[in-house]
Formats: structure tokens, sequence, C-alpha cells
């Protein structure tokens, strides 16, 4: 409760500075916006976490690995506030057909360094990790992390395939659900956007994963679950609808984050990433 109370105070205090002090309003929110919670892992992660070999990259990610140490390399990327261990439950059946399964934190997020991220640097952490573990035969992403691994392929990351899990479609769109949130004046938010533009190397407006994913090449699967409530299933319709030949697979009653276990879906991904 006291915790509640310090946050409103806080956000109240970041409001009323947005309209005297514009650019001190903009930084403020923008602090709230790009730092993401650690959130503790989970007893139903542990296992995931103590049968994985642990280490940690040269940019600071920390990373979980599983299956033969010289076969093809999956990686793992995790949503906002998640964890690398938080999607792998795909690593058991991946390592048993041979594959080398590399679950990543994000910058800012579970063991990796960071106090605050964004989705740019998110892409760029990726492509640093890639070059030093070796190219990717796929990724498989959840929610924000879906959009931060069509960037980073867009920018030079090397995977076959992709596979977009109760992802965004606009970036645009969460940053104005938090602009909506924390009402800060017009002058803060035009601050605001100008730093993330330059943070994170291109314009929220244009970060749109369906219209990006066509730019680049290979087969991509996008899985959302219909009664997704915190991403809705119209963004998965939407990317569907702009990249051509994207392959859409809907589950319903899983959920945003039960859709990372079940059966079906860990069965159809692996089948995705076994077709030629």
């Amino acid at each position: 409760m006291q915790n509640s109370l310090a946050q409103k105070a806080w956000f109240l205090t970041v409001r009323y500075a947005s309209w005297v002090l514009p650019e001190t309003g903009a930084r403020w929110a923008q602090n709230i916006f790009l730092t993401p919670t650690r959130v503790p892992r989970p007893e139903s992660e542990k296992a995931y976490y103590e049968s994985a070999r642990k280490y940690t990259l040269v940019n600071g990610m920390a990373a979980y690995e599983w299956g033969p140490v010289t076969g093809p390399i999956i990686a793992l990327v995790h949503g906002w506030n998640g964890r690398g261990t938080q999607i792998a439950a795909f690593a058991g059946p991946l390592a048993e057909k041979g594959y080398r399964v590399i679950a990543l934190d994000g910058p800012a997020h579970g063991a990796s360094l960071g106090a605050r991220t964004n989705v740019g640097e998110y892409a760029r952490a990726l492509i640093d990790a890639q070059k030093e573990l070796g190219p990717f035969v796929a990724v498989i992403a959840h929610s924000f992390g879906a959009g931060t691994s069509v960037l980073a392929k867009h920018w030079g990351l090397q995977a076959d395939k992709l596979i977009l899990i109760g992802g965004p479609s606009r970036y645009e769109k969460v940053v104005g659900n938090y602009l909506s949130f924390i009402k800060i004046s017009p002058r803060a938010e035009k601050v605001f956007l100008d730093l993330l533009t330059k943070k994170v190397g291109l314009s929220p407006r244009d970060l749109n994963v369906g219209t990006i994913g066509a730019k680049v090449s290979g087969p991509v699967l996008i899985v959302h679950d219909s009664e997704d409530k915190e991403v809705s299933y119209k963004a998965a319709i939407e990317i569907h609808e702009t990249w051509p030949g994207s392959q859409l697979m809907t589950t319903t009653g899983l959920g945003h984050r039960r859709i990372l276990k079940a059966p079906e879906v860990i069965e159809r991904v692996t089948q995705f990433i076994l077709e030629n």
C-alpha cells in the first residue's frame, strides 16, 4: 500500500514538473517508462535455471544454455519485465532434436547489467550476442521481445527463422498508452518522443512490426492467443496481414503467458523450426 501511494505521488510530481519544467518532466517520465521491474524467478522456472549452463556474454547479458554445445543455435528472447528462463519450456524438446538452445536476459532484466533499456538497445544487444555466439537458426521471442527481434533482424541479426509469440504490432501504441496514462504536458510529450527516438534509433511511429518484417528475409511464425488481455489478438492479425508469407497460429484460453508452456504451441514451433 505504501509503495502504491509513493508511486502515485511520484507520478503526480512528474506530471506537475512537465508543465513547469517540460524537459525535466519528460526525462523523469522517460526514466519510468524505460525502467523494467526485475521480477523474481518463480518456482516454476527453477528447474530450467538449475539444468542450464550459465554464463555472461561480453555485453553483460546473462545466458542460459541447454543441449549440445556444437548444435545449431536457437535463441529465446523474453518480453518486458521477463527473464530468459520464462521461455525455457521450449528448451528440452528442441535440445532433444540436437539444437543448442540459449535463453538471454535482456539489458536491465534478470541477471543482466543495466537499470534502464529500450527496444533499440535490446535489439542491438541481440546483434552483439549473436556475433559472440554465432548465427541463429531461429529466434523464439515473446511479447516486447518479439518486436525487438524483428528490429534486430532488420538491423543485421543473423537468424534464419523468427517465431513471434504474443507480440505487439506497433511500438507507437505502447508509447501512446503510456503517455495517455501519465498525462504529461504537450511540450514535455514532444521532448519525451524526441529523446526516445534518439535512444531507440528510429521514431516510435516507424516501428511497425509487420512493415519492418516485410523487408527481412526468412520464414516467420506468429503465435497469439485470441483471449490475450495484455497484447490484443488484433496485433497478430495486423502483423500477419502486413507481412507477406507469414504464418499465423491462433490459440484460445492460454492468455499472454501460459501460451509459452502449452504443449500444442511447443509442438507447432518445433515443427516450424524443423521444416526446410
